[in-house]
C-alpha cells in the first residue's frame, strides 16, 4: 500500500468559470484554516461524501464506459448524495504522451485486452458513448469525464495511483517506493506537472491558477 500513501494526489476541482457558480456547492478555491477542517473560498465547512473511479488500469481510461455512459455513471454517483469522485491515473499515461503521442481507445483497449476483446469492448464503449470515436485520445475521455462531474457538481479529486498502469497495491509491485522498477521520480514530477497544466488550461480549475505540488 505504500505506493497508494506516497503517491499523493493533488486536489483539482472539476469547475470551470461557468460551471462553478451554477453546478457545484461550495465556491472555490478550497483552503483550510485550523485543525483538520476544509473551507470553501467564503468560508464555509466543505465535507467530502466521495467514491473512487479507476483510470490507472492497462487501458489508462476511467473504467466501466463499456456498460454504460459517462453522464449515467456521473447521474449514478449524484444519485448517491456523492459530492466528490477520486479519479486515479498512471504516469504511464503521461510518458505516452511525452514520447509522442496519446493512444487511441482503439489503440489503447486492443493493446490491453488483445484484438478480439478490445475490439469487443471498444464496440460496447462506443455504443454508450457515441461522442467518442475510435480515433478519440485517452486525455480526451479523462477531459470529458471531468467536464461532466463539474455539469453535475460534482467535484474531481485527481489521484495520480500509480506509476506503471497495472492494477495495484502491494509493496513488490514496483510501484511502491521511489525509485522501484516503475517509479522514475523525474517521471513521477513530470507527470503531476504536466497534468496540473492541463486541468488548468483545459478546465480553468482554481479561476485559471494551479496549487504548487
Amino acid at each position: 500500500m505504500l505506493g497508494l500513501l506516497l503517491t499523493l494526489p493533488l486536489l483539482v476541482f472539476s469547475a470551470s468559470a461557468t460551471l462553478e457558480c451554477d453546478a457545484v456547492p461550495w465556491k472555490l478555491p478550497f483552503h483550510t484554516a485550523n485543525g483538520p477542517h476544509i473551507y470553501s473560498a467564503d468560508n464555509k465547512e466543505v465535507t467530502y461524501l466521495g467514491t473512487n473511479w479507476p483510470g490507472h488500469q492497462n487501458a489508462m481510461i476511467p473504467e466501466g464506459l463499456q456498460y454504460s455512459s459517462v453522464k449515467d455513471i456521473v447521474s449514478h454517483i449524484t444519485g448517491l448524495g456523492l459530492n466528490s469522485v477520486r479519479l486515479t491515473f498512471a504516469i504511464e499515461l503521461v510518458d505516452d504522451i511525452y514520447d509522442g503521442v496519446d493512444a487511441t481507445l482503439e489503440y489503447t483497449l486492443t493493446n490491453a485486452l488483445g484484438a478480439e476483446n478490445g475490439t469487443i469492448v471498444l464496440g460496447e464503449v462506443l455504443a454508450h458513448n457515441p461522442q467518442f470515436t475510435k480515433d478519440t485520445t485517452r486525455l480526451e475521455v479523462y477531459d470529458t469525464v471531468a467536464l461532466e462531474l463539474a455539469a453535475q457538481g460534482v467535484y474531481l479529486h485527481l489521484d495520480n495511483h500509480v506509476s506503471k498502469a497495472i492494477w495495484c497495491c502491494s509493496n513488490n509491485d514496483g510501484n511502491a517506493w521511489f525509485g522501484d522498477e516503475y517509479f522514475n521520480v523525474t517521471n513521477w514530477l513530470r507527470g503531476w506537472k504536466f497534468m496540473a497544466a492541463h486541468v488548468s488550461l483545459s478546465f480553468k480549475f482554481f479561476s485559471g491558477t494551479i496549487n504548487k505540488i
